[in-house]
């Protein structure tokens, strides 16, 4: 007959031992393996947010300055000096303010952010759209604001644009100009800037009616499109007459909308486009500092870089770019996971 030996004591001990051993190695391969993923996952965040916002910029640094073919800076017809209408100031390609203060307010900017369309109580100041300015109490304080300015892709016109002509006809708005947009006409001898105040049908396309107004953004009555004696479009004027969009980015980092892992407002990108309002573009960028590459010889290249400014100066050549990009999440047990990034960009039409 068979008989059934039951484990001893000493040796369940010895089992119980080696199993609590094995089962601990697991657990911590297991959360060895968890932290190392978050850490990874961590550091391909910040790498990704860091490459896309420095896409963005870039982007906009190669057309800052853009006008098309014209070259000469386009006449003003609007009523209001292109000097206090900071969305609509075509002739300035590239701007920038300096974070010089520990504090969110306009004067920790140099120079000072008064002159950004920003909001001020329920209302906006500077802008041409009411509530859509820049919240600058929620900017990061040091961080530099970054403006570049541009005329969007042209569409050509269906047929001449007088001296006495009110409208400005376009195959389609689609990819152009809209309603309440500012555009510049231009060939390449002159351009004019104006606002698009209506879109009518005409023909197999549309026009952009100009009409007048009193404020600063309206079209001055006194003020035409085109010179006497000349036209935009036809053989009285050179070849190469179409319309565009002028576009003013202004990149800056502001607390984001969304929450990390521990419930906290991470620091982004921003960009306000043209009269819209602000929009969020990447997460995880805390920081933006930017060095304006100056040509102070004439010889066409910057010779040495200096702090962002908006005045008058030296023709800006290049556009230093620094990001600083984090992994939005925390890692417990480990320091933020943070790295700066730093592009240099030439700026064709300075």
């Amino acid at each position: 007959m068979l008989r059934h030996r039951a484990f001893t004591l000493v040796e369940m001990l010895v089992a119980l031992g080696l199993g609590s051993l094995v089962t601990v190695g697991v657990v911590e391969l297991l959360a060895g393996n968890q932290h190392s993923h978050a850490v990874l996952t961590g550091h391909a965040r910040m790498q990704e947010s860091a490459r896309h916002a420095l896409d963005f910029l870039a982007r906009s640094a190669r057309a800052a300055g853009y006008l098309g073919c014209a070259r000469s800076v386009p006449r003003n017809t609007l009523n209001g000096a292109l000097g206090g209408l900071f969305e609509v100031d075509i002739e300035t390609g590239v701007a920038g303010f300096d974070g010089t203060g520990r504090r969110a307010s306009p004067d920790g900017w140099t120079p000072s952010l008064d002159a950004l369309p920003r909001r001020k109580g329920r209302r906006s100041v500077n802008a041409f759209r009411n509530r859509n300015g820049i919240d600058v109490a929620a900017l990061r304080p040091g961080s530099d604001v970054l403006v570049f300015r541009f005329v969007d892709v042209p569409v050509r016109l269906t047929a001449p644009v007088g001296p006495d002509d009110d409208h400005v006809p376009v195959r389609s708005t689609r990819s152009g100009p809209d309603r309440d947009d500012f555009a510049v006409i231009a060939d390449c001898a002159g351009a004019a800037l104006f606002r698009a105040t209506a879109v009518q049908t005409l023909g197999d396309g549309v026009a952009l009616a100009r009409g007048p107004g009193g404020g600063p953004y309206d079209n001055a009555a006194t003020a035409s499109l085109v010179p006497p004696d000349t036209a935009f479009g036809n053989d009285l004027g050179p070849a190469g007459a179409a319309v565009g969009r002028v576009m003013t980015h202004i990149y800056y980092v502001a607390a984001g909308a969304g929450a990390n892992n521990r419930g906290v407002a991470p620091w982004s990108l921003w960009r306000k486009s043209g009269t819209a309002r602000p929009a969020e573009l990447v997460q995880g960028i805390e920081d933006l500092q930017v060095l304006f590459g100056v040509d102070g010889d004439g010889d066409g290249v910057p010779n040495r870089y200096a702090p962002p400014r908006t005045g008058p100066g030296p023709p800006i050549r290049a556009v230093r770019i620094a990001v600083t990009a984090n992994g939005v999440d925390v890692v417990p047990g480990e320091s933020t996971i943070r790295r700066t990034f730093v592009r240099t960009v030439a700026v064709r039409n300075g």
